[in-house]
């Protein structure tokens, strides 16, 4: 969803875009814009209540996926890329090895990797749905649990993916795998301009009943915090592209040696490298049939594991 433009003053005046006073020294008419004001239901990560409930959050032990996830966090290099830039977050955040380089000698999750069951040119102009997010992360080696928000028992799941994701159990989590959590929402429902977005959720204080969102679209809106409750009604409104509510995924990884698949280290034969690359890394715009073959495949069962993928 467009903007609305607010048009530059001369040299030598101020304008108020996004509340700030800013110079505005241009002459050109094309819309512009720097960063927007947070509403009031969101509060800043970098505010001074922001950093106060990063602190309770660290006292209660919400911040269980916050490093790994801040170490990774990025911006996305496309309008409608929140997405894909989501997607690489984690994957780089749970430290998949996309057995690809990147640039140069060295292996690393970029956007422009996950050209695959999904053609980059479409999400250029319309983004993703919850439904693709799944398709490209389970094409990554991914296990993925994915909830569309349609019925109020789906806060109390939500509330329990949280936890999951951000609470700290130091008794039992050193034998379960990091799990993160992302989020399929609609801005407008938190007061924020546009429509359908994705982003990561980092952290979880418990005192305040508040996630803390890593809003990939930095040139727009920070890191902030919303009230759980607040998110999940941001989960419920249909996406009009799959007319289904949108909704949150729970993402995690476990190596899985011993495949015999294509990789950059391995050749053709079987790979004994720790982690799965993607299966259709070389998938081209000319290979629609596959992609839709893929999908099918996909929608047809109801719990797809990184072996049904592989088997694919």
């Amino acid at each position: 969803m467009a903007d609305a433009f607010i048009p530059p003053r001369p040299c030598g005046q101020t304008c108020r875009q996004a509340g700030r006073t800013t110079n505005a020294c241009t002459t050109d008419a094309k819309p512009s814009f720097y960063k927007r004001s947070l509403p009031e239901q969101c509060t800043a990560f970098s505010s001074r209540q922001g950093k106060a409930l990063f602190a309770s959050a660290l006292q209660h032990h919400g911040l269980r996926s916050f490093f790994c996830l801040m170490e990774q966090y990025t911006t996305q290099s496309e309008p409608d890329y929140c997405g894909i830039s989501t997607l690489v977050v984690v994957l780089n955040a749970l430290a998949v090895d996309p057995h690809r380089t990147w640039k140069g000698p060295w292996r690393w999750y970029h956007e422009h990797m996950l050209n695959c069951c999904i053609a980059l040119e479409d999400v250029q102009k319309t983004g993703i749905t919850l439904r693709d997010f799944v398709y490209l992360s389970l094409c990554q080696g991914l296990s993925v649990q994915a909830t569309h928000c349609e019925g109020d028992e789906h806060l109390e799941t939500f509330r329990q993916a949280v936890a999951e994701a951000c609470i700290e159990d130091e008794e039992s989590d050193s034998d379960k795998p990091m799990q993160i959590l992302v989020v399929s929402y609609s801005r407008q429902v938190l007061g924020q301009t546009g429509t359908g977005h994705f982003s990561p959720i980092a952290a979880y204080d418990q005192a305040s009943d508040k996630v803390l969102v890593l809003d990939t679209a930095r040139f727009k809106y920070g890191a902030h915090w919303v009230d759980l409750p607040t998110m999940f009604n941001a989960m419920r409104p249909h996406d009009p592209e799959t007319n289904r509510s949108r909704g949150f995924a729970l993402l995690s990884f476990e190596p899985v040696p011993g495949q015999s698949r294509d990789c950059e280290k391995c050749g053709d034969n079987v790979c004994d490298c720790p982690q799965p690359a993607s299966l259709l890394y070389r998938s081209k715009l000319s290979a629609d049939a596959l992609r839709r073959e893929y999908m099918a495949f996909v929608d047809n069962k109801s719990d797809v594991t990184w072996k049904d993928v592989y088997s694919f």
